[in-house]
């Protein structure tokens, strides 16, 4: 149904091999890896228990590194290399079995990789089931007006990805790493390059295509609608309905003439 093959310059990609209907379940996948919290400390030892075949699908993902990330997750690995470095002083001091500091010195450079990878990958399935890295869905690329949208199923501990249009034969196969919110083009792209470090050329952002442009005029005009309703007066009468009622319906539109399906259109 799906082969990973080269997407230019997004890397990797997933693309159909035959027609894929939509409501199809493209993925079904168990988490590789969860963080619970911010806590990334935990995040090493797990990836050096993974099998060695878990371990290179993990390390084989791409990340995003710049200067601004390298620092921070630099700044997390030595603070946490010092913290069980301090423990297994102390523990060697009373007699307890601590957790051994790194003794490579590329180990650290392993876990600032290590961090990069599980950051720019993983999803953040809810704030009590934590962060989970799925190596499948991993390779699926970004677009402001997916074919496809992944959710967790909890009872069967499982991220689903269905498509939720018709995906045509080598037609890539995307999802939307933003919230879908009506945000306008200037907005989303600054939050992609921010924390993906790529500029999206979808369709949506495409300003010297009629569908972009179509689709941020539209985006304008939905949010004057939002604006006006923030700013109102309320009044706590059938007016105040009204107002919310005719925001929801601009919501709507914008998503079903933008394409935008799933559960952003089915909560409205």
């Amino acid at each position: 149904m799906i082969d990973v093959r080269s997407a230019g310059a997004k890397g990797l990609g997933v693309f159909a091999k035959k027609l894929i209907p939509r409501g199809t379940r493209i993925f079904s996948e168990r988490p590789l890896l969860t963080i619970h919290g911010h806590d990334a400390s935990t995040l090493y030892p797990a990836v050096k228990l993974l099998s060695t075949k878990d371990r290179d699908a993990f390390m084989a993902l791409s990340s995003f590194r710049d200067r601004e990330t390298d620092f921070m997750r630099w700044s997390v690995v030595l603070a946490h290399t010092a913290q069980n470095t301090i423990s297994s002083l102390l523990g060697g001091l009373v007699g307890k079995k601590a957790f051994s500091p790194p003794n490579k010195r590329n180990s650290l450079k392993d876990h600032v990789e290590a961090l990069s990878i599980f950051r720019s990958n993983s999803f953040n399935i809810s704030p009590r089931l934590g962060t989970s890295l799925f190596p499948k869905i991993a390779r699926l690329n970004h677009s402001c007006l997916p074919n496809a949208q992944g959710n967790f199923n909890e009872p069967l501990g499982r991220f689903n990805v269905h498509a939720t249009r018709d995906i045509e034969a080598d037609e890539e196969v995307s999802l939307n790493y933003l919230p879908e919110t009506g945000a306008l083009r200037n907005v989303r792209v600054d939050k992609l390059s921010r924390g993906y470090g790529f500029d999206c050329v979808c369709p949506a952002c495409d300003m010297d295509g009629k569908r972009g442009k179509d689709g941020e005029e539209k985006r304008l005009a939905m949010n004057e609608v939002l604006k006006a309703f923030v700013e109102r007066p309320m009044t706590g009468d059938a007016a105040d309905k009204e107002a919310e009622i005719e925001t929801m319906k601009a919501f709507i539109d914008l998503y079903e003439r933008q394409g935008i399906a799933g559960k952003e259109l089915s909560n409205l």
